[in-house]
C-alpha cells in the first residue's frame, strides 16, 4: 500500500497562522491587563468608560454620567471626576468621557463589583463568545468551518484593538448584528427587527441594520422595520423609566459635546485613529473652519445612503433569491456605515467583518464572483495593513483618509461590478 500524503494548502496554512496569532493575542492580552500593565490599562476605554459609568449606575449615581447641558467639553465634567476619584492611576491629563445611552452604563453595572482590570478581562471573555457565535451563524450561511472563520477574523485588525480597548463593537456591536442578520435570511422578520434595535446601544452599527430593514420596506417587506422601530423606542421608554426622564434628557443634549470632541478640538481625540470621510476631511482644516463644512459634508453622506437605497431597489426587477437581496443591502449598508458614520474610529471598521465573509464566501448568499472576492480580500488587506502605520505616524492626519479613499475605490467596483450583473439580467429577461 502507498501512504498517502498530505498536502498543506495555502488556506489551511493561512488557518494555522490565524490560529497561532490568535492565540499569541490572547496571551499578550492576558498578560498586559492582568500583569505586566495592568496600572496603565486604567487608561483604556473600557475601564475610563465603561467601567465607571457601571460603578456610577451601580451606585445610584446615573447623574454623573454626562456633562451639564450648557457645558462644551468633557473636561472637568462629573464623569471626569469621577473617573479620576475612582481610577488612581489614571494621568490627570486624560479626560474621562462617556457618550452612550444610560442602558449601557446599566448593563455594565455588574461588571463594576469587581476590580477593573479583571472587570475588563471579563468583557474581553465575553466578547470572543461573540466573536465567536457571529462566526458560527456566518458560516451557517456560506459553507465555511465556524473554527476557520473565527481564527481567520483575529486576522483582521480592528479586532485586536477592539479587545485591546475593550470596546463594545463585538459584544453589542456584531453580535446583534449578525443575529439579526441570519433571522432575517431565515425569514424570521420580526425577530430580525426586534434584536436589531438593541444596537441603539452601539449606535455606530444601527444605522447599516436600519438601512437592511428600510431596504426590505421599499420592497413592500415591513415587519423588520416596524419592529425595529419599535423596538427601538421601547428601549428609549426603558431608559425613560429605569434612569429617569432628566437623565435621558442629558443623554441626548450631550451629543453636542460629543460633536465638539470629535471636530472642535476643545479637548484630546486620537485623530489618528477617526475614519469616516466626513471626519477624515473635517479634521485636516482648522478648527475655525469645521462648522462650515460639517453641514455640506453630512449632506453628502445622507446622500449616499439613499443612492445605495436606490441602487438596492434595482435589484428587485433580478432573479436574484431574496437572501441574495437582503446580503446585499447588508454588505452596502456595512461599507457605507465604515465610509460615512461622523464619530468613528479605527476599531469600529469590525462592522467591515460580515461583508468580508460575505463577499470572501464562495458558496454563500451572494452570486459567486471574482470580482467580489478580490473587493473582500482587497478590503480585509487595506483595513488591517494600516494599523501598523496608524499607530506609529500618529502626526499623519492624512493617512486614515488614505484608508477610506482605499475602501471607498473598492465600495465603487462594487456597486460598478453589481450594475453589470444588473444589466445582464434584465437583458437576458427582455430577450
Amino acid at each position: 500500500m502507498v501512504a498517502r500524503q498530505s498536502t498543506l494548502t495555502p488556506y489551511r496554512a493561512l488557518v494555522f497562522a490565524a490560529t497561532v496569532y490568535t492565540v499569541a493575542s490572547w496571551i499578550f492580552l492576558l498578560d498586559n491587563n492582568l500583569l505586566s500593565q495592568a496600572d496603565r490599562f486604567q487608561e483604556s476605554d473600557y475601564i475610563m468608560t465603561f467601567y465607571v459609568a457601571g460603578h456610577l449606575a451601580a451606585n445610584g449615581r446615573s447623574a454623573e454620567l454626562y456633562p451639564e447641558s450648557d457645558a462644551r467639553s468633557f473636561i472637568d465634567s462629573p464623569f471626569d471626576k469621577a473617573a479620576h476619584a475612582l481610577l488612581p492611576h489614571l494621568p490627570k491629563t486624560t479626560t474621562g468621557a462617556y457618550m452612550y445611552i444610560p442602558l449601557v452604563a446599566g448593563f455594565f453595572a455588574p461588571f463594576s463589583f469587581v476590580g477593573p482590570n479583571l472587570s475588563l478581562f471579563f468583557w474581553q471573555t465575553l466578547s470572543v463568545l461573540a466573536l465567536a457565535v457571529c462566526c458560527l451563524l456566518l458560516s451557517r450561511l456560506n459553507a465555511l468551518k465556524t473554527s476557520d472563520a473565527f481564527f481567520l477574523s483575529f486576522l483582521y485588525a480592528p479586532v485586536f484593538l477592539t479587545l485591546w480597548a475593550g470596546q463594545l463593537g463585538l459584544g453589542l456591536g456584531l453580535l446583534p448584528l449578525a443575529i439579526g442578520y441570519f433571522l432575517l435570511i431565515k425569514e424570521r422578520t420580526l425577530t430580525a427587527g426586534l434584536v436589531w434595535s438593541l444596537l441603539l446601544l452601539k449606535p455606530q452599527y444601527f444605522f447599516a441594520a436600519a438601512f437592511v430593514s428600510l431596504a426590505c420596506a421599499v420592497a413592500g417587506r415591513y415587519r423588520t422595520f416596524f419592529a425595529m422601530s419599535l423596538g427601538s423606542l421601547l428601549l428609549v421608554g426603558l431608559t425613560i423609566v429605569v434612569f429617569s426622564p432628566s437623565v435621558t434628557m442629558q443623554w441626548l443634549l450631550s451629543h453636542k459635546v460629543s460633536d465638539a470632541y470629535f471636530f472642535e478640538g476643545l479637548q484630546g481625540i486620537t485623530s489618528h485613529l477617526i475614519t469616516g470621510l466626513p471626519a477624515n476631511l473635517m479634521i485636516l482644516l482648522p478648527v475655525d473652519e469645521r462648522r462650515a463644512v460639517k453641514l455640506p459634508l453630512y449632506a453628502v453622506a445622507a446622500l449616499a445612503w439613499f443612492l445605495g437605497l436606490w441602487f438596492c431597489a434595482k435589484f428587485r426587477k433580478t432573479q436574484w433569491p431574496q437572501s441574495a437581496q437582503i446580503s446585499l443591502a447588508f454588505v452596502v449598508g456595512l461599507i457605507l456605515s465604515a465610509l460615512t458614520m461622523p464619530h468613528l474610529l479605527y476599531y469600529d471598521l469590525c462592522v467591515l467583518l460580515p461583508a468580508g465573509f460575505l463577499l470572501l464566501a464562495k458558496n454563500g448568499p451572494l452570486p459567486t464572483d471574482r470580482v467580489l472576492r478580490f473587493i473582500g480580500a482587497s478590503g480585509w488587506i487595506a483595513v488591517s495593513a494600516f494599523l501598523p502605520l496608524l499607530l506609529t505616524f500618529t502626526e499623519y492626519k492624512i493617512l486614515p483618509l488614505l484608508l477610506e479613499i482605499i475602501l471607498l475605490s473598492l465600495f465603487l467596483i462594487l456597486l460598478w461590478n453589481l450594475n453589470r450583473r444588473f444589466r445582464l439580467v434584465t437583458r437576458a429577461v427582455t430577450e
